[in-house]
């Protein structure tokens, strides 16, 4: 028969019973229980240290300095959302997008960073390098436009000049002679190029002009009629 002993018996876990974290440690090499212990604070330390940063700027480059490249784009997105980036974090997102292939997001990235800051001396040639290589003539055109605008050059009039002739663009191509006259870069060749431009888009405006004349001549005299 059982003893009084033996039905006040402590509990002692069986064999497949649940083994709680602290018994787990307990049972480990102290030297095991130190390196975990270590890492652990290492990884809060880290986490609360991220968190503590005062700008994205500086959150983003320690996650960059841990090869975290993806978390870093999400927080600038992230930033981005809800206010405007900063020259610097503009610049750094770009970065990013353009070493990861993300195309469509850097061109919008781009094109919303001269809108925002149109003195941006960056951006534009980023731009037309993409669109350069996506064969967009139309929107290469229009950035390098722009940089011709501000910093005319021999290769920027010259590309321009291809540029609007393959878009058949004779208002641009006259317009960017003109502005290579004033600036020295204009050939003679390019000049009577521009005579002939000018006539193209006088005789063009006239036609214009004549073709509306007469839709207008022949409504007057129908309400006449």
């Amino acid at each position: 028969m059982p003893t009084l002993a033996d039905t006040h018996a402590p509990y002692r876990p069986g064999r497949f019973s649940a083994i709680g974290p602290l018994a787990f440690m307990s049972r480990m090499d102290p030297a095991e229980r130190t390196n975990i212990f270590v890492a652990t604070i290492v990884l809060v330390t880290i986490v609360a240290a991220i968190a503590m940063l005062p700008n994205t700027e500086e959150k983003a480059q320690v996650l960059l300095s841990q090869g975290r490249i993806e978390e870093a784009i999400s927080l600038y997105e992230t930033r981005r959302e809800t206010a405007q980036l900063n020259p610097f974090e503009a610049y750094s997102l770009a970065g990013l997008y353009r070493d990861q292939g993300k195309a469509g997001l850097l061109i919008r990235l781009l094109e919303d960073e001269i809108a925002i800051r149109p003195q941006s001396d960056w951006a534009r040639p980023m731009l037309v390098d993409l669109y350069r290589g996506d064969n967009t003539y139309g929107n290469e055109a229009r950035i390098l436009a722009q940089i011709f605008a501000r910093a005319p050059t021999a290769a920027a009039y010259r590309r321009l000049i291809a540029l609007y002739r393959l878009e058949g663009d004779r208002t641009g191509e006259r317009a960017t002679i003109e502005l290579g006259r004033a600036n020295g870069l204009a050939s003679q060749h390019d000049l009577a190029r521009l005579d002939r431009l000018k006539s193209a888009l006088a005789m063009d405006e006239t036609a214009e002009w004549r073709s509306s004349a007469r839709v207008d001549n022949t409504s007057s005299q129908e309400t006449v009629q």
